[in-house]
């Protein structure tokens, strides 16, 4: 650790050298990588000696005393790191939000810090969004719409929302315009490029699940396919199973650089259950950040809850009706008293009083038969993609990253989270070894830690009190990965954005309580029970057009490193 920390501050020091002494104004990519190399790397490096300190002084601290340090650090730089992604955006917002959502790795310093990334990255200016509108369509922005509206309704990585309403059919009602960013695709190209050198001299255990990550955001630079995920889905999701809890807005028409679509009059899901707890927290008589930190406590010390079992959204909406119709009529009165005496009584104004319990049972049995039923699923679900409607269902908006499986991929993930939920380690092993995973040891324990982890669930349970990167490092240093099937890494990613989800609500999750049952279900009617699994079939589906990923050694971060230096992409 030491010496990769080292390595980190002097290949830093020698970005800003070669920055300084060839002055590349005109390189955008080069600009946006000594950025990250000279800000980021001498933070990890200052971490990384922290933690091989505190190793090495074992008991000489007090845990209270590594708290400290590791606070003054986050302190230190946070604000930095999170300003600079702000500043480039592209796939440096998508890590972000991912940290985000990491809320039993990450101090609440730089959770607050990074939940900015999930709608308020800075937002081009007009100009800007009205070239691309005109370009795209032919036109003047005004002969589109009647009302476009200045401010965004959100600003996120490769492009920004704003509020419209189409020229002559202003009945209708308001419509959501998503206009990309100019040259955000050749930016995306570059920027995977030096997060892959960065990753490999930092974080090289991660390295692997890069490729499937760049194929599946390279599909969010076509708005058209965006269109037509947005279509497949809705599809996927009709009956009163889903529509009475979801709705997912409707494409009116769209280009390869803008999308217009309905309006979801709401606000996001994760802001509504703050508030609420706010309020809560404000009638237990403590701070929001004090009753925050004590119901994460709780999660620590009782584990995962039980999976939800309450009032429906029917409900819990009739409740929230009733509520409003109380507020009214009280208003009414207070009205009239304020007119009658000159007074000047607040108007009551109950807060709705959202459930998250229920909201991520809604959000775990939608995606879980978008990924085991329809094999169509948004693989970057990240909680600025979830709105709290008016009338209480959750808007699912954004599918750029809708990653659609192969039957055999299908059925490869049914099979995952059935032996997940059987809890069936011997058979686990099994599929991870016909599915072509090599490691230097092949050690059983650490693979069904890493599955269970990277799938399933990431309690302290599995963690057993270590944050997620000291998690991995120890893994990685016990048994060092080298070549890993990334078919199902989007899965993957999808269930720890789930997860993270789960955590910023403070009601975590395990996937496989909620996708396992009915992954039994599926393999049943595709003739695949359970109990007649053998050795060829788990070949079969395991083993059938996988795309293998390859780990990385110092050497390739040079060879990604010149590529990025000369030029060259991954795709040429």
């Amino acid at each position: 650790m030491l010496r990769r920390g080292v390595a980190a501050a002097a290949v830093a020091a020698g970005g800003l050298g070669v920055a300084g002494v060839y002055k590349h104004e005109n390189d955008e990519g080069f600009r946006r990588a000594v950025a990250l190399y000279s800000r980021a790397l001498p933070a990890v490096a200052h971490y990384r000696f922290v933690q091989a300190r505190h190793r090495l002084q074992g008991d000489g601290l007090s845990e209270e005393e590594k708290q400290q340090e590791w606070l003054a650090l986050d302190e230190k730089y946070s604000d930095g790191i999170v300003d600079m992604v702000k500043e480039l955006k592209g796939m440096y917002t998508k890590y972000g939000q991912i940290g985000a959502g990491l809320r039993n790795t990450l101090s609440d310093v730089w959770l607050e810090k990074l939940r900015e990334l999930e709608d308020s990255v800075p937002p081009q200016p007009l100009s800007v969004v009205r070239a691309t509108i005109e370009e795209d369509l032919g036109k003047p922005l005004e002969e589109v719409f009647s009302v476009f509206e200045e401010q965004p309704l959100g600003s996120a990585s490769i492009g920004q929302v704003h509020r419209a309403k189409l020229r002559g059919r202003e009945r209708e009602g308001w419509v959501a315009v998503k206009v990309q960013y100019p040259d955000s695709q050749k930016l995306f190209r570059q920027d995977m490029l030096t997060i892959r050198g960065f990753m490999e001299l930092a974080a090289p255990e991660q390295v692997i699940i890069l490729d499937e990550l760049e194929r599946s955001f390279e599909r969010e630079f076509d708005y058209n396919c965006e269109a037509s995920n947005l279509e497949m889905v809705s599809h996927n999701l009709r009956g009163p199973e889903f529509e009475r809890d979801i709705r997912v807005p409707r494409p009116h028409f769209s280009t390869p650089r803008v999308l217009v679509m309905d309006y979801l009059k709401g606000e996001k899901l994760i802001d509504g259950i703050r508030a609420y707890g706010k309020v809560v927290a404000e009638q237990e008589g403590k701070s929001f950040e004090a009753f925050e930190t004590e119901m994460k406590e709780r999660i620590l010390q009782e584990g995962l809850p039980s999976r939800y079992d309450g009032p429906s959204g029917a409900q819990i909406a009739l409740y929230a009706g009733a509520l409003r119709l109380r507020d009214g009529a009280a208003n009414v009165f207070i009205s009239a008293w304020n007119t009658l005496t000159g007074s000047h009584v607040q108007a009551w104004h109950t807060p709705r009083p959202p459930n998250a319990p229920r909201m991520m049972d809604v959000l775990m049995r939608v995606h879980g038969k978008q990924l085991l039923v329809d094999g169509c699923f948004n693989a970057d679900p990240h909680s600025g993609n979830f709105l709290w409607l008016e009338d209480d269902r959750i808007g699912l908006i954004d599918f750029g990253a809708t990653k659609i499986l192969a039957r055999e991929e299908r059925l490869a993930a049914c099979m995952l989270y059935a032996t997940l939920y059987k809890q069936d380690k011997e058979r686990l092993i099994d599929m991870v070894r016909v599915s072509g995973y090599r490691s230097k040891y092949f050690d059983q324990d650490v693979i069904y830690q890493l599955v269970r982890f990277g799938f399933d669930d990431f309690s302290q349970d599995v963690l057993k009190g270590k944050n997620i990167q000291t998690f991995m490092d120890d893994l990685y240093a016990r048994d060092p990965w080298h070549e890993s099937p990334d078919n199902l890494t989007m899965a993957q990613f999808l269930s720890i954005r789930l997860r993270g989800v789960g955590m910023s609500m403070l009601f975590p999750v395990r996937c496989s309580e909620y996708w396992g049952p009915l992954a039994l279900q599926v393999l049943e009617d595709e003739g695949l029970p359970y109990e007649t699994w053998d050795a060829a079939q788990m070949q079969e589906i395991f083993g059938k057009k996988l795309n293998m990923a390859k780990g990385s050694t110092l050497e390739s971060w040079g060879a990604s490193f010149k590529r990025w230096f000369t030029g060259s992409s991954s795709s040429d």
